[in-house]
């Protein structure tokens, strides 16, 4: 995913062109939009080199896994011995 931020104080209306056909994205002052790595716009890499935009590119974070339960240990049952009484008579 590229992250593209508008550092300037005017508002900027970016042509990218997609798989499906080009769209187009307004980005008011100060905003920041988030697009997919296939989109490509060179109107971006023109305002980056007029430092206009931040672009930065971001991995698309790991799927998570579920972490493995450890199996459960069997519980053995402790019996204590019973108490011997004195019975003196």
């Amino acid at each position: 995913m590229k992250t593209i931020k508008n550092i300037s104080m005017q508002g900027l209306s970016l042509p990218f062109g997609t798989p499906k056909g080009p769209k187009s994205i307004f980005l008011a002052p100060r905003e920041q939009v988030e697009v997919p790595d296939g989109w490509v716009c060179r109107v971006v890499e023109n305002l980056v080199h007029r430092r206009m935009v931040k672009m930065t590119i971001t991995e698309n974070p790991p799927a998570p896994t579920p972490a493995p339960t450890p199996a459960p240990t069997p519980v053995k049952k402790v019996t204590k011995p019973a108490k011997k009484t004195n019975k003196s008579s």
